[in-house]
């Protein structure tokens, strides 16, 4: 490594840790999607990535925050990822520490195509009737 590399790992370094630990929270009904432009008006189905330099991104849907991740990832600009609870409606948990459930295609904004929603754990998603879970690794 090159003092150069090192010096610009250290800069991200520094600027990762400057950044607060949760996004920006999401005004419902303002906010547009960073993919779809679709305003995000449902709570329980809405997401947020956080990027290295502490920009917030605002997803209204799981489809669209994957569809997007892909891209923002591969370019290492991610610093953390957030999902709202679809049980508790507007609190965002970790997307990596989140259990993912398909309630059918049609049930998610825009009519999503897979109906994607994140719940804190497997007994919140056995309440809503679902008996398969997924991790975010599993999702995408």
């Amino acid at each position: 490594m090159t003092r150069r590399d090192a010096l610009k790992l250290a800069a991200l370094a520094l600027a990762s840790a400057c950044v607060g630990s949760k996004p920006d929270a999401i005004a419902y009904d303002t906010d547009a999607c960073a993919f779809c432009r679709m305003t995000i008006s449902d709570p329980r189905f809405a997401a947020s990535i956080m990027l290295v330099k502490g920009r917030t991104l605002k997803f209204d849907s799981i489809d669209c925050l994957i569809a997007y991740y892909d891209q923002a990832n591969a370019a290492h600009q991610i610093a953390s990822v957030w999902v709202d609870d679809f049980r508790r409606p507007g609190t965002l948990i970790d997307a990596r520490s989140a259990r993912y459930v398909d309630l059918g295609g049609g049930r998610a904004p825009m009519g999503g195509r897979r109906g994607i929603a994140a719940v804190s754990s497997d007994a919140d998603a056995a309440s809503l009737g679902v008996n398969r879970t997924r991790s975010w690794a599993e999702l995408l």
